[in-house]
C-alpha cells in the first residue's frame, strides 16, 4: 500500500476542488511515477487520464483503490474491487461505526466483503497516508508538497493516526523540532488495517526509528503490544497519546473513531510494561518524542535541574513534587567535585543554582552538566537559564553541548524566553548537534519526568514464570465462597488465620478450641460476598458457649449456607488490599492499595503488570498517597513491605498461569511489622478459559 506501483482513484467528478481532484493533484506534484486509473461518473479525461465509468474497468491487480465516494456506495464500491483483485482500498468516507450502532453493522459487513475478497481496507473515516521515503501522499485535504527523505536516511519517525485532525498537527510539530519524518498514516475506524498492522510494519522498517502514536482505541491488544515489543527490542521507540481518561473523553471518541475503549489505566499499564512511552498530552507527546529522537535509550535515574536562577531551584522543586517526580540528592562524589569546582559562595545541591558565575566562567555550564551526567542517581539533566542575551545564551549552549555529546542520558536546554523567539542560529545549532532546546521550563521538566519513568519502567525485569499449582478441581464459572478462595491462596503460599469449615455447632467448638480464643465466624456461601451487610460476620467470639450461640445464630438468618468459617481473631494492623483482574483482550494486571473500607473512600490503588518483581512492588507501594502508614508513623514501627510485595507477585504469578481466573480480591491483607495476613478472599472463575497473555522482556 505505501509503495504503489499502480493507484485508481474512485469518484473523480468535474469539479476542481474535489477530493479525488485534491489527490490527483498531490500525486502529481510528488511526481508520483506510477500508473494512475480515474474512475467517475464524468467520462473524458483529466489532465490526459482518460477516465472510466466503473470499478470493473480497471486492470486486474491495482495496486490500490483510493475511494473518495459516500459512504451509501462503498459496499458495492468494494465489491467491484474484489472482482478486479485490488491489493488495498483507502476509504477516506464517514459515517460507520462513528455513528452508532447501525453504522457499525454496516462497517462490519463492508470490512467482511474486503476481508473475504483479499482487499486490505485502511479506513474508513480516516484522511489516507504519505510516504516520504518513496514521496506518495493519498491525503485528500490540502497540503504541503511532499518532499523525499535524504538517501540513507535511518533516524525518521513515523506516524500513526486514528484521527486525520492531529495529523498535520502532530506533523508540523515534530518538523519544527528539526525531526525527519517518514511515513504519516491515518488508521481511522479500522475496519481492516490497525495500528498494530502499521507498527508491525514499522518494526522492519530501515528507515523508521520511531513511531508517534495517537488512539482512541486499540482494537487489538496483544498484536498491539506484541508490535510495541518488537519495536523497543530492535532500539525503536513508541510514544503513545491515547484518549479516554475521563468519560467524556471516550464519549468523545466513540463519536469520533467509533471506538470503544478500555479502561485507560489498564491500557497504560499494559502498554507501558510492553516498552511504549505514554504521554497524556499533545504538549507532552511533541515534547518527549523529540527527547526519545535525540537521546533514544532512557535512563532509569531522575532529573538534575541546574540553573542561574536561584528562584527556580525552588520553581522545579514544586514542579518536581506535583509531577511526583523525586528530588534526588547529589551523591558524595558529585558534591565534592562541584565543591572544588565552583565558587565558594555556592553550595551545591539538586536544583543546582550556578547564579552568575558563568558569566565570567563559561565552562562552568559544562563541567557542572557533564558531573551531572556522571552521577548514577540521576537519568537526565535540565539547563534552565533565562534568555539575557544572544551571545551568552550562545556560549552557554556551546558549553552544555559539549558536556552532552556522547551521553546516553537527556539533556535539555530550557531558556526563558515565552513569547520572544529564540534566535534561529541558537536552534539551529542545537538541531545540528543533536540538543534539545525548549523555551518552557516547566514543560520541560513534565517531558523529563516522563522519560524519567519511561526509563525506570525499561529497566524492569520480567518475572518468569514458575510452577503455581493449579486448583485441584475444576469449578464452574463464578465466585468461589471465601473458605475456597482462602485455601487457593494458601496453596500459592499466602497467609490466612488459623481456622477451617464447620458444618456444624459442635465442629465449629471443636475448632474454637483447637485455635484458641478469641475467634471469628464468617457465614460462608458462594452467593454471599458482602457478609458483613448481610449480617453473615461476628467478631471477637470469647469462648465455646458464645461460639455456639453465634453459629446457631448465622443458620438461622442465613438458611442454605455451606457452612461457617471459624478463624482466629486477627490482631491489628494496616489494612490493604490485593487485587488482580483479566481484561478478555489485554490480559491480567495486578491492583494493590489501602484496603478496607478506604478503597472505595479514596481509590488509593496502584495498578501493575502482573510479571513484577518484588523490588519493583515496593517501589510502587512507596508510590501510594498513603505510603507514610507503612513506615515509621505515629510512633507505630513499618509494616512488613517484603511480605506484602511478596504476595503482590504471588497474586501475579496465580492470575498468569491460572487463565480460568477472572477476577482475584484479597480484602482486606493486614500488614504489620512481623507478618501479612489475608483475612477475606473472592476468587472469580469464568466458563471460557481464555490464552495466557504472557509479556516478554523489553529491556
Amino acid at each position: 500500500m505505501l509503495n504503489a506501483r499502480s493507484i485508481a482513484i474512485v469518484g473523480v467528478s468535474s469539479a476542481p476542488t474535489s477530493n479525488a481532484r485534491t489527490i490527483l493533484g498531490h500525486l502529481q506534484n510528488a511526481h508520483y511515477s506510477g500508473r494512475i486509473f480515474l474512475v467517475g461518473r464524468s467520462g473524458g479525461e483529466i489532465d490526459g487520464i482518460p477516465v472510466l465509468s466503473s470499478v470493473d474497468e480497471l486492470p486486474v491487480d491495482v495496486d490500490v483503490a483510493l475511494l473518495t465516494v459516500r459512504s451509501a456506495a462503498v459496499r458495492e464500491v468494494i465489491g467491484a474491487c474484489v472482482r478486479r483483485r485490488v491489493g488495498a482500498a483507502v476509504l477516506y468516507a464517514s459515517g460507520f461505526a462513528e455513528l452508532g450502532e447501525t453504522g457499525r453493522s454496516e462497517q462490519a459487513e463492508v470490512a467482511r466483503i474486503a476481508r473475504e475478497g483479499g482487499v486490505h481496507l485502511l479506513g474508513p473515516n480516516c484522511i489516507g497516508y504519505t510516504n516520504y521515503v518513496e514521496p506518495l501522499t493519498t491525503v485528500f485535504l490540502p497540503d504541503a508538497p511532499v518532499v523525499a527523505l535524504e538517501p540513507g536516511v535511518d533516524d525518521a519517525l513515523a506516524i500513526v493516526t486514528q484521527s486525520g485532525g492531529l495529523l498535520g498537527l502532530i506533523h508540523t510539530g515534530l518538523t519544527a523540532r528539526g525531526l525527519k519524518v517518514s511515513y504519516r498514516i491515518t488508521t481511522g475506524n479500522e475496519a481492516g488495517i490497525t495500528l498494530s498492522d502499521v507498527l508491525a510494519f514499522l518494526a522492519d522498517d530501515p528507515v523508521t526509528s520511531g513511531a508517534v502514536v495517537y488512539a482512541e482505541d486499540i482494537r487489538d491488544p496483544q498484536s498491539f503490544l506484541s508490535a510495541v515489543r518488537t519495536l523497543r527490542a530492535r532500539g525503536k521507540t513508541v510514544t503513545l497519546l491515547h484518549s479516554g481518561r475521563s468519560d467524556q473523553a471516550r464519549e468523545a471518541a466513540a463519536s469520533h473513531t467509533g471506538a470503544l475503549s478500555a479502561d485507560y489505566a489498564l491500557m497504560k499499564t499494559m502498554a507501558t510494561r510492553a516498552g511504549a512511552c505514554v504521554v497524556e498530552s499533545l504538549e507532552e507527546l511533541l515534547d518527549v518524542t523529540e527527547i526519545l529522537a535525540r537521546f533514544p535509550t532512557p535512563q532509569a535515574g531522575d532529573i538534575a535541574v541546574t540553573t542561574t536562577s536561584g528562584a527556580f531551584c525552588a520553581v522545579a522543586i514544586d514542579t518536581l513534587s506535583d509531577l511526583n517526580s523525586p528530588v534526588t540528592a547529589l551523591s558524595q562524589k558529585t558534591t565534592r567535585f562541584l565543591s572544588g569546582r565552583m565558587p565558594a559562595y555556592i553550595s551545591p545541591s539538586n536544583p543546582l543554582d550556578l547564579g552568575t558565575a558563568p558569566v565570567t566562567d563559561p565552562a562552568l555550564f559544562h563541567d557542572c552538566v557533564a558531573a551531572l551526567l556522571a552521577d548514577d542517581g540521576f537519568g537526565s539533566v535540565a539547563v534552565a537559564a533565562p534568555f539575557v542575551d544572544p551571545q551568552q545564551n550562545r556560549e552557554m549552549l556551546v558549553q552544555v553541548t559539549r558536556a552532552a555529546l556522547g551521553q546516553a542520558k537527556p539533556v535539555v536546554i530550557s531558556m526563558f524566553a515565552d513569547l520572544q523567539p529564540v534566535p534561529d542560529e541558537l536552534r539551529h545549532y542545537a538541531a545540528e548537534h543533536g540538543m534539545v532546546l525548549s523555551t518552557s521550563p516547566e514543560r520541560t521538566l513534565r517531558a523529563l519526568a516522563t522519560v524519567s519513568r519511561y526509563g525506570k519502567a525499561l529497566a524492569r525485569p520480567v518475572v518468569p514464570l514458575s510452577g503455581v499449582e493449579r486448583p485441584r478441581r475444576a469449578v464452574e464459572s463464578g465466585p468461589l465462597a471465601e473458605w475456597e478462595g482462602k485455601q487457593l491462596l494458601a496453596d500459592i503460599g499466602i497467609s490466612i488465620p488459623q481456622g477451617a469449615l464447620a458444618r456444624s455447632a459442635e465442629e465449629a467448638i471443636a475448632i474454637g478450641e483447637r485455635i484458641g480464643y478469641p475467634v471469628v465466624a464468617k457465614a460462608q456461601s458462594r452467593e454471599l460476598q458482602h457478609k458483613t451487610e448481610s449480617g453473615g460476620l461476628v467478631l471477637g467470639i470469647a469462648d465455646s458457649n458464645a461460639l455456639g450461640t453465634a453459629f446457631a445464630d448465622l443458620e438461622r438468618r442465613l438458611p442454605g449456607l455451606d457452612g461457617i468459617l471459624v478463624e482466629s481473631m486477627a490482631a491489628g494492623g494496616i489494612e490493604l488490599m490485593v487485587g488482580a483482574t483479566r481484561h478478555p483482550l489485554w490480559g491480567p494486571v495486578v491492583l494493590v492499595g489501602l484496603g478496607g473500607v478506604w478503597v472505595e473512600a479514596l481509590g488509593d490503588v496502584r495498578m501493575l503488570p502482573a510479571d513484577l518483581n518484588t523490588a519493583d512492588i515496593i517501589e510502587e507501594l512507596q508510590q501510594l498517597r498513603s505510603a507514610k502508614l507503612l513506615g515509621r508513623f505515629r510512633g507505630s514501627e513499618p509494616v512488613d513491605l517484603d511480605a506484602v510485595a511478596e504476595i503482590v507477585s504471588k497474586v501475579g504469578q496465580f492470575m498468569r498461569t491460572h487463565p480460568e481466573i477472572a477476577e482475584l480480591d484479597i480484602n482486606p491483607v493486614v500488614a504489620r511489622p512481623d507478618s501479612v495476613t489475608a483475612l477475606d478472599a473472592l476468587i472469580v472463575f469464568e466458563a471460557a478459559q481464555s490464552p495466557v497473555h504472557e509479556l516478554e522482556s523489553v529491556q
